[in-house]
């Protein structure tokens, strides 16, 4: 091979997407739901796909089992740490198998792959979560996340890999089912959906609700609203452990409310990136102008508006007087989506950075989408900002990972909150909490001496939340878990009694597991990885795997075509729409066409995006020529086109921008009788195993995986190649030569 084809982007399978549709099944006992999933997957193309799906959970969700039907088989899959269970799949994946897994990319953001679906084939992934649920104030907020907005930043500095990148389409068309079966008290409640549609039916002691119609586009979150039924009060639950039983008390203290006596510093920081447009800015701008006349006079407050810039009001906090407010005011009737991306990360910096008044704790009220993959960064400098977070996440598909995180990690709280649930009241709302104390010095007395407590520190506890606590208990609890509570009217206490959960009867059952899964954030991380797979717990440390081993005849010949699967683009996201029960109805969008590739090995132009400088990766003159050996290899191994290796001679990797040193040395390998192809491949996989081309895509990887056992390239050759570049390192530690 003397040249190298430019790479042409065209749709392979008539752009066909292969998740067909989803099923959730859920049911709600008390405060605990269990919820299982099935995507169905088909493979209407006339090759082997691998199906990649990054998508949403709660961000309580502890998944419990992961199944595969596949030509009348049911496969179980099996939790083991990340890199076994990543290398099981590989393995089979490149021998040609059926394999899925399982990984959780973020907290609250997870992604399967499906490889090696064969053509005409159909197949049925199932899981099952579990999840506790909380009161705020008197009601309970049920909800399936369905899709993923866009979201600014980086997702490769986030830690999400190129497959594990989501995107969105308009015309993602497949729909979900959701059947919901409500039990026991909470079946007397009076709910409400401000996502969907519902239909309702009563049975004895359970309430049945479904989608009207049957599905609906994946296009927003299902949003189920439970009241809190009179003289409901908090409960227990128990079942059998390995040795002993766990008890799970969950506990709704009702706080006094407080009028408020002393001043506070208020800062609003509030998002006005264009992923707010519509309904959501609109509500937002009724809350603050409401939040403002209810601020007194010896306040103090400052507003920060923030996209890819953001504008403080005042450069520090001011006292909420007349002239003042009537400054903010003003300022608020010009309030628009209209500053760009969402820089989320500088605007609360400053905020942050803006200062208090001396003897008042600053509180801070976060309104945005929560659209951002600095989950991790964002989070940490909260942790240390001496304020308390106090969140809310608006539209039909928040980020509600990073909010609440914000949140907790703050000593604030969090409340999510959706266009048809009376959003401006909402925000209001939550504001007033800022004026009410916290729990801080609480105290649980279990029925009996706990060997272990989950968590073992009581976090803040506002009016109207929900506090759940694990207890591992020598025996079944007898009598009540009391919480004991210290406020300025003297000693408060509540008390739950306990009964006893079905649960199955393998060990551990559902509840064990998710008192396990509370203890992982307090654990280090080889601790925790253990804790994880004796479980079964997919985590940060694990992930779930299963193989399908076909028979010699069946097997894939190929490396599997990738095949993301998009998400809808969500109802209302960037104001492209209205969001209520029954359609909606979407603008005309004219999207700008990025460039083509027009060339393997030309960089591309970042110009038509709207992307900050300090994102875009470009070889500038900063970049090493082996993150420029990286950067051709994938883009000419782009995976929606190419399965084989486009290269093998030293020419072609002359081209790549392997330096001439190296190929030098290589080509004494072809005068001892090694072929250049056996070469190419050999160095390549001293390129990507030295850690010089960490940044190589999986798909890459693969198939140089594949074309090494098709060759059949010897350890012998594999010695020479490292042998060489011991040599050619050594060179470049004495200054005569240069490597990368």
């Amino acid at each position: 091979m003397n040249t190298m084809q430019a790479a042409v982007l065209e749709p392979v399978g008539n752009g066909e997407i292969a998740l067909q549709g989803v099923a959730v099944d859920a049911t709600l006992r008390g405060l605990l739901s269990e919820v299982i999933v099935t995507q169905t997957y088909e493979n209407l193309e006339v090759t082997n796909i691998e199906a990649i799906y990054t998508f949403p959970l709660p961000l309580d969700a502890v998944l419990m089992e992961l199944t595969l039907e596949l030509n009348g088989e049911i496969l179980r899959g099996e939790v083991k740490p990340k890199s076994e269970a990543e290398a099981d799949y590989e393995d089979a994946i490149e021998e040609g198998d059926s394999a899925v897994l399982l990984t959780r990319v973020q907290p609250g953001l997870f992604s399967v792959n499906v490889g090696n679906l064969m053509a005409g084939e159909k197949a049925k992934l199932r899981f099952r979560y579990a999840q506790l649920h909380r009161w705020q104030g008197d009601s309970l907020r049920f909800h399936v996340p369905t899709t993923l907005a866009p979201r600014y930043g980086d997702p490769a500095a986030a830690g999400l890999r190129e497959h594990e990148m989501p995107e969105q389409s308009l015309t993602a068309n497949y729909g979900f089912a959701l059947n919901l079966t409500i039990e026991g008290a909470l079946a007397d409640a009076d709910v409400d959906s401000p996502s969907h549609k519902v239909t309702m039916e009563k049975q004895k002691e359970q309430l049945h609700i479904s989608l009207s119609g049957g599905t609906a586009i994946m296009d927003r979150d299902f949003i189920l609203v439970v009241r809190e039924p009179d003289n409901f009060v908090g409960e227990g639950l128990y079942a059998q452990e390995k040795d002993g039983v766990v008890a799970l008390a969950s506990f709704h203290p009702q706080l006094p409310k407080v009028s408020k006596s002393q001043p506070c510093c208020i800062k609003l920081v509030v998002d006005c990136s264009g992923s707010m447009s519509g309904e959501s800015i609109d509500q937002t701008r009724a809350a603050l102008n409401e939040i403002l006349e209810l601020l007194n006079l010896d306040d103090w407050f400052n507003i920060t508006l923030f996209g890819s810039d953001h504008r403080l009001l005042f450069r520090e906090p001011v006292p909420a007087d007349e002239m003042h407010i009537h400054q903010a005011v003003r300022m608020l009737r010009n309030l628009n989506a209209n500053m760009g991306g969402t820089e989320l990360a500088s605007a609360l910096e400053a905020t942050y950075a803006s200062g208090s008044p001396e003897g008042i704790s600053p509180d801070l009220l976060l309104i945005t989408d929560g659209e951002v993959w600095e989950n991790e960064e964002l989070t940490e400098s909260a942790s240390r900002s001496g304020h308390r977070l106090f969140t809310v996440g608006v539209g039909s598909a928040v980020s509600e990972s990073l909010l609440r995180m914000l949140a907790e990690n703050s000593g604030g709280a969090c409340e999510l909150v959706s266009p048809n649930e009376e959003m401006a009241e909402r925000i209001v709302r939550h504001f007033k909490r800022i004026h009410q104390p916290a729990v801080n010095n609480s105290s649980v007395h279990w029925p009996t001496e706990p060997v272990l407590q989950s968590p073992q520190v009581i976090d803040a506890v506002y009016a109207g939340d929900t506090l759940h606590l694990f207890g591992w208990l020598p025996t079944v609890p007898v009598g009540k878990a009391r919480l004991e509570f210290e406020l300025s009217e003297g000693i408060q206490q509540e008390s739950v009694g306990f009964t006893r959960m079905i649960d199955s009867d393998e060990l551990p059952g559902t509840l064990a597991r998710m008192a396990a899964h509370s203890r992982l954030s307090s654990l280090d991380d080889k601790a925790a990885k253990a804790l994880a797979v004796e479980y079964r717990l997919v985590t940060s440390h694990t992930s779930c795997v299963l193989v399908k081993q076909r028979d010699a005849h069946d097997k894939a010949k190929e490396i599997p075509a990738l095949r993301k699967v998009p998400h809808r683009l969500a109802a209302g996201w960037g104001g492209m729409g209205r969001v209520d029960h029954h359609t909606v109805d979407f603008a005309v969008v004219h999207h700008s066409r990025a460039p083509m590739i027009s060339a393997a090995l030309e960089e591309p132009s970042l110009d038509y995006l709207d992307v900050p400088a300090f994102l875009r990766k470009q070889n500038d003159g900063s970049t090493s020529s082996s993150d420029q050996v990286v950067s051709r290899l994938n883009r000419l191994h782009f995976p929606v086109i190419s399965r084989r290796l486009e290269i093998d001679s030293l020419s072609d990797l002359e081209q790549l921008g392997v330096d001439h040193g190296t190929i030098e040395r290589l080509n004494k390998l072809v005068d001892e009788g090694y072929t250049e192809e056996m070469i190419v491949i050999a160095w390549l996989n001293w390129f990507i195993d030295s850690g010089e081309g960490s940044g190589v895509s999986r798909h890459v990887q693969r198939i140089v995986h594949k074309s090494e056992k098709r060759l059949g390239v010897g350890e012998e050759l594999k010695v020479r190649i490292d042998d060489l570049m011991d040599e050619r390192a050594r060179f470049l530690f004495s200054d005569e030569d240069i490597l990368f």
